[in-house]
C-alpha cells in the first residue's frame, strides 16, 4: 500500500525549502512528501527540510536526525530528559519494548489528537506536544474555528490499511486498563511502563485555533481550568465480572487473555490474521479498554462516543482507533462481552448496531434459560422474536418455592462460580441480592451425629485424590480401554492400597462420601459413567470463583428478562418444516401456523429423544447421533422446615454440611445438607 500527504496551497507546507533539498523516507511503505519532523526539540531540527536520515514511525509520522542526536547523544542538552525516561521504563517495563530513542519520541513527544465537541463539527485537531491527554475534559473541547479544514493526515490515518505502516509499538497512556492488569508487565499489555499509576485526573478547557492548517505548529491551543474526579474503575466488581486472565491461574470462562487474540476474533475481523501486527496491538488496546469500561459500569449502555476519550493514544494511532472503535464495539456486544444482560435504559434496538446487521424473524420454541436469552439477544439487534412456550409459565427448569419463607429452587438454584457467569452479572443489574456460599468449610457428620475425625478425613481425602491421578496416567496409556467409572475407580483403589494398612469401616464409610460427591457432580452413579470421559466438561473454560444463592430466586432473574419479549404459553409444538423458499414453518399440536426465517429449537433433551417434535427435512444424523448419545443427570432434593435452626450447635454459621452415610447402600442418599435459611435468622430455619 502506498499512501501520499500532498502539498497543498497556502498550507505550512508551502514555506519548506525546495524538493532537491529534502531526502524522503526510506520507507517503501511511505510516500509522505516531505516528511516532516513532529519532534521540534533542536534548534538546528530540520522540520520539511533537509535531514541526512528521516526516522519513520507510521505514514505522517517522522522525526528528524537532529532531533534524535538532540536527545540520544551524551553530550547534547536533551539527554538528561531522555536518561531520566529510560531509567523508568526500565524500571516498569517487562522488556517486551526495549527503551530506545523511537520508544521514547512516541512515549512523550507524539501529539495527543482530540476531536472537536461542538455540535456538526467533530474534526480531529492536534494538540500542543506540551499537553497530555490526561489533562484535557474531551467531552467539552472545542476548536475556536470550526471552518478550518483538518490536516491531510487525519484522513490518511483514518484508512484501515494505514495500521500497516506502522514501525512502532503503540501503548496507551493513561488507562483504565491499568487497574485491571496488575499483574502484566505494561509494555506487554499496551501500556506505556512510564505511567506507573492509573491516574484520569481530567481538567477541562477549551481549544483554540491559531490560524494554520497541515503539519507544522499545532494549530490549536489549550487552556486549562478546573480539576474534575477521578474515573478509576470500581473494583468491588472483582468478584463477579473480570474480563481478563490472571497469568498465574488457569484460564476464566468468558475472559481473554490481554496480549492475545481469540479464534472467534480472528474469524471475524478482517485482516486480524496474528498478534504480532500493528493491526492486532491497536485492535487488543481497542478490545481492552471496551472490556475495561464494561467492567467499571456494566449497568450502563457503552456508546462510540463514550468510550473513545479512553483511547490515550499518542499520535494518528488514537484517530485509527477511533475509527475501528464501532466495529470492534459491534463485535464484542454481537458475542455478548458487552453491553448484554439486562439494560432497560439501552435503545431498542441497540442504537449504533441496528444498522449493521441483517434483520430476520426468529421463532424460538422453549421459554426456559435458553430460549429467553436467545430471544433477549437477539431483540438487541432489531430482529423480531417470538417465543412459544408449552407449560403455563415461563422458565422451563426454573421454578422457585417460597412457602416456607425462604427462596427454594425446585430446579436450578446455585451459580456454580460467580466470575463472568451471566447469572451473577444479571443479578447485580437486576439490583437482586447474591448470598455467596462459603465453600471452604465442609464439616462431615455421621448419621449419630459426630463430627468424622479431622486425621481420618485428610487420609481419606488425599487417598481419594490420589486415585484419580491414577485415573488421569490411565486415560494416558495406549491400551486404554473405557469402562465404568465404578469398576476402575475400584482397581485402582485397591492397586493404591497395597502398600497401606487396608481400611477399617469408618474409613470405607468416608470413602463412600467421596464416591458419592462425585456422583452428585455427574448426575449419576459410578456404574453408569465413563471412566474417560466423565470430567469430560473440564476441557471447556470453567466459572471461576465462590458459588452463590439468588436469594430473590432465579425466576426473578428470568422474569425481568423476558419482561418486554413477546412469549405465547400453552402453544405446544409438533412439527418443524423447511419450505421451498427457505422459510421455517411451524405447526402446533391445535393446526396453528408460524413463518419465520430461523427457528431456535430449546426443548429439554429427554424431548428430543422421545422425538415429541417432527423435523421435515429429518434432523442430520450428526444430529440424531449427538441427541441418542447425550444423557442427563438426576439430583433429587428434598426440603425440610425446622423450629429452630439446631444444626448450628454442630458446624456453627457454616452454610453446608456433608453427610456420611452408615452404608454403601445408602451411598448418595441426603450426602449434603444446605442451609438455606437467611443468615441470623429467626426461629425457623430450612435445610
Amino acid at each position: 500500500m502506498s499512501i501520499t500527504v500532498r502539498k497543498r496551497r497556502g498550507s505550512a507546507l508551502s514555506n519548506s525549502p525546495s524538493d532537491k533539498d529534502r531526502k524522503c523516507c526510506d520507507r517503501k511503505c511511505c510516500d509522505t512528501v516531505p516528511p516532516y519532523c513532529f519532534v521540534q526539540a533542536s534548534e538546528r531540527c530540520a522540520k520539511t527540510g533537509y535531514t541526512s536520515r528521516w526516522y519513520h514511525l507510521s505514514v505522517g509520522q517522522h522525526y528528524c536526525n537532529e532531533c534524535f542526536e538532540h536527545f540520544y547523544r551524551k553530550n547534547k542538552p536533551g539527554y538528561p530528559s531522555y536518561a531520566r525516561w529510560c531509567a523508568r521504563w526500565e524500571r516498569e517495563s517487562g522488556d517486551i519494548v526495549s527503551t530506545s530513542p523511537k520508544a521514547f519520541f512516541v512515549d512523550l513527544h507524539l501529539p495527543f489528537w482530540v476531536r472537536c465537541g461542538q455540535l456538526g463539527c467533530g474534526k480531529w485537531r492536534k494538540l500542543p506536544a506540551n499537553i497530555d491527554l490526561c489533562h484535557v475534559r474531551q467531552d467539552i473541547v472545542k476548536c475556536l474555528n470550526c471552518d478550518l479544514p483538518e490536516e491531510e493526515l487525519v484522513a490518511l490515518s483514518k484508512d484501515p490499511e494505514w495500521s500497516s505502516t506502522i514501525s512502532y509499538t503503540p501503548l496507551l497512556r493513561h488507562s483504565p486498563l491499568t487497574s485491571l492488569l496488575r499483574e502484566y508487565f505494561p509494555d506487554g499489555v499496551g501500556i506505556s511502563p512510564s505511567v506507573a499509576t492509573h491516574s484520569l485526573a481530567k481538567n477541562t478547557g477549551t481549544l483554540t485555533s491559531s490560524g494554520t492548517s497541515g503539519p507544522g505548529p499545532s494549530s490549536i491551543s489549550y487552556t486549562p481550568s478546573s480539576p474534575a474526579i477521578s474515573l478509576s474503575p470500581d473494583l468491588s466488581m472483582e468478584d463477579i465480572l473480570h474480563p481478563f486472565n490472571h497469568p498465574q491461574e488457569g484460564p476464566r470462562a468468558r475472559a481473554f487473555t490481554p496480549d492475545v487474540l481469540e479464534e472467534e476474533e480472528i474469524k471475524s475481523v478482517p485482516g486480524l490474521s496474528g498478534s504480532q501486527t500493528p493491526m492486532a496491538d491497536l485492535y487488543m488496546i481497542i478490545r481492552n479498554v471496551l472490556l475495561a469500561l464494561w467492567y467499571s459500569k456494566c449497568t450502563e449502555y457503552l456508546y462510540p462516543s463514550s468510550c473513545q476519550s479512553s483511547l490515550s493514544l499518542r499520535g494518528l494511532a488514537r484517530i485509527w482507533c477511533a475509527e475501528q472503535l464501532p466495529h470492534v464495539l459491534h463485535l464484542l456486544t454481537k458475542l455478548a462481552y458487552l453491553n448484554c444482560g439486562y439494560l432497560p435504559s439501552a435503545p431498542r434496538p441497540f442504537h449504533f448496531i441496528s444498522n449493521l446487521d441483517k434483520k430476520s424473524t426468529v421463532l424460538i420454541i422453549g421459554a426456559g434459560t435458553a430460549g429467553i436469552a436467545a430471544a433477549h439477544h437477539l431483540s438487541n439487534f432489531g430482529h423480531r422474536v417470538k417465543i412459544l412456550e408449552a407449560n403455563s409459565r415461563i422458565g422451563g427448569r426454573v421454578m422457585d418455592d417460597f412457602s416456607m419463607g425462604s427462596c427454594v429452587g425446585l430446579g436450578a438454584m446455585f451459580i456454580t462460580g460467580v466470575c463472568n457467569n451471566p447469572f451473577a452479572l444479571l443479578s447485580h443489574q437486576m439490583d437482586l441480592h447474591l448470598r455467596g456460599i462459603d465453600e471452604d468449610r465442609c464439616d462431615l457428620i455421621s448419621e449419630f451425629g459426630s463430627h468424622v475425625v479431622k486425621e481420618m478425613d485428610i487420609k481419606v481425602e488425599k487417598h481419594f485424590n490420589d486415585t484419580l491421578d491414577h485415573l488421569s496416567e490411565w486415560r494416558s496409556t495406549e491400551d486404554m480401554v473405557d469402562e465404568s467409572l465404578e469398576t476402575k475407580l475400584g482397581q485402582l483403589h485397591k492397586d493404591i492400597l497395597v502398600e497401606q494398612t487396608p481400611y477399617s469401616e469408618e474409613e470405607w464409610r468416608l470413602l463412600d462420601f467421596h464416591y458419592s460427591n462425585l456422583e452428585f457432580a455427574c448426575g449419576a452413579t459410578l456404574d453408569k459413567i465413563s471412566a474417560v470421559h466423565w470430567d469430560h466438561n473440564d476441557t471447556f473454560y470453567q466459572f471461576s470463583g465462590s458459588h452463590a444463592l439468588i436469594s430473590e430466586g432465579f425466576s426473578a432473574v428470568l422474569t425481568k428478562l423476558s419482561s418486554s419479549l413477546d412469549v405465547e404459553l400453552h402453544t405446544v409444538v409438533a412439527s418443524v418444516q423447511t419450505l421451498e423458499d427457505g422459510q421455517m414453518c411451524l405447526v402446533d399440536s391445535k393446526g396453528r401456523e408460524w413463518v419465520a426465517n430461523k427457528v431456535i429449537v430449546t426443548i429439554p433433551l429427554s424431548l428430543l429423544k422421545r422425538g415429541d417434535i417432527t423435523f421435515a427435512p429429518p434432523l442430520s444424523d450428526r444430529k440424531l447421533k449427538a441427541i441418542s448419545s447425550l444423557g442427563a443427570g438426576l439430583v433429587e432434593k428434598v426440603v425440610l422446615n425446622f423450629p429452630s435452626p439446631f444444626w448450628r450447635c454442630f458446624i456453627g454459621n457454616a452454610d453446608f454440611f456433608g453427610h456420611v452415610s452408615s452404608s454403601s447402600q445408602h451411598r448418595g442418599m441426603f450426602g449434603v445438607f444446605y442451609d438455606m435459611s437467611p443468615k441470623h435468622t429467626t426461629p425457623s430455619s430450612t435445610t
